[in-house]
């Protein structure tokens, strides 16, 4: 243990720790009485009992420090790494829990110098350095204990947040763990459904080399503002995508839709990679897990529809939707295409054709062909069908199967 002061304790120094060691008693009542600005803002638990206990504990050891000229051993400082780790995990400010460990080496010092005597000068000299070294050596435990706990606690609520996410998604009962986090549960959620494409460091071969390109990715996710300001925002997000569960608020002008609409874009900008979501708006928070099948539903339905950053509603895919439900008629529908399943470039000319709204020309600039080429398809799949794609009932019939056999 490193000394206090590089001087020896002064002759009389154990007669006026002595003195102190008689002033605990008002020591320990001062912590409980302490009403500072910095202090009221504490549950009157911690400043009425914990505090005096705190003081009672660490003064035992500090003078015993002072009168041994030597740093308190690692189990004399567990006391105050204790009490850091749970200050911490309360959320009480570290510049807090500082100044009022501060406050503390004050009152020993103002105590030791009122019954200090007039010839004690040479005692309370080397006191003061001996209190002031004592100080740092606390300060230095308390930093230490409260940010590693920092750290496990920023790790826990990530984790918390998605844990939520994940159980209210599931129909869970999720406030116990919301409670324990901190994390805010409102009453009505906008639920996303969100697709994130790979950035180009996670296409490797290399597993840890994908790993942490996909932290790397999350990380600047989650940096932005949006994920940090709000209590009540969680996600179950991962490097792919996953669901956000965004609040609503009742106060704001802007539409749910639209605020879904900016946060995805800035996820867009963030990553650098294609995205796509889903949503279903202003949902209450019991209803949420056949929201977020549903907004899961909408995204996959999306996928063939051109829209890098684009929000969907059911309402952009509701077809789609109506036409993959499960019904006596996918079936009949799925075979209309069956005879020119053979010909994947017949299938690929109508789902051209179609996106084209049947424009012959357009159709064969798209597929960089002749526009005769587009007759002699269009001819080939009514003789192979029965099916002409070129009339009203044709295109319906074809839009119909293959949207049914997209989404098989």
């Amino acid at each position: 243990m490193a000394a206090l002061s590089t001087a020896a304790p002064p002759p009389r120094t154990g007669e006026l720790l002595k003195r102190v060691q008689t002033r605990v008693s008002e020591l320990v009542r001062q912590s409980a009485l302490d009403d500072t600005d910095m202090l009221r803002s504490l549950p009157p638990e911690i400043r009425q009992t914990e505090l005096p206990s705190v003081t009672r504990r660490n003064l035992s050891v500090i003078l015993r420090a002072v009168a041994e000229n030597a740093g308190p051993r690692d189990e004399d400082l567990r006391p105050a790494r204790e009490i850091a780790v749970q200050r911490a995990d309360e959320g009480v400010p570290l510049s807090l829990v500082i100044r009022n460990w501060q406050r503390g080496f004050r009152r020993l010092w103002d105590e030791a110098t009122a019954v200090a005597l007039a010839d004690e000068t040479a005692e309370v000299e080397y006191l003061g350095t001996a209190l002031l070294s004592l100080f740092g050596t606390y300060t230095a435990t308390l930093v230490e204990a409260y940010e590693q706990e920092q750290v496990v606690l920023g790790s826990e609520k990530s984790g918390a947040g998605h844990l939520v996410a994940r159980m209210v998604l599931d129909g869970q009962d999720a406030r116990p763990y919301a409670d324990r986090f901190q994390i805010e549960l409102v009453a009505q959620y906008s639920v996303l459904a969100l697709d994130i494409a790979p950035m180009p460091e996670e296409a490797v071969d290399d597993t840890t080399g994908r790993l942490v390109a996909g932290r790397r990715k999350m990380r600047k996710i989650l940096e932005l503002a949006d994920f940090r300001r709000s209590r009540a925002l969680i996600t179950t997000l991962g490097p792919a995508g996953g669901h956000i569960l965004l609040p609503i608020d009742t106060d704001e002008d802007t539409s749910p839709y639209d605020t879904a609409c900016d946060l995805v874009g800035r996820i867009r900008s963030a990553v650098g990679v294609p995205l796509r979501a889903g949503i279903v708006e202003s949902v209450p928070i019991a209803e949420i897990p056949s929201a977020g099948q549903l907004a899961s539903e909408v995204l996959r339905l999306s996928a063939m529809r051109d829209g890098d950053g684009a929000v969907y509603r059911l309402a952009d895919v509701a077809l789609d939707y109506q036409l993959t439900r499960p019904s006596p008629a996918r079936a009949p529908l799925a075979d209309v295409l069956e005879p020119i399943q053979p010909f994947p470039e017949l299938i690929e000319f109508l789902e051209c054709y179609l996106r084209c709204d049947m424009d012959r020309g357009r159709t064969a600039r798209a597929l960089a062909v002749h526009p005769n080429t587009i007759n002699n398809r269009l001819h080939r799949v009514a003789s192979l069908t029965g099916v002409n794609p070129g009339g009203f009932e044709g295109v319906m019939i074809f839009g119909a199967a293959l949207a049914v056999t997209r989404y098989q």
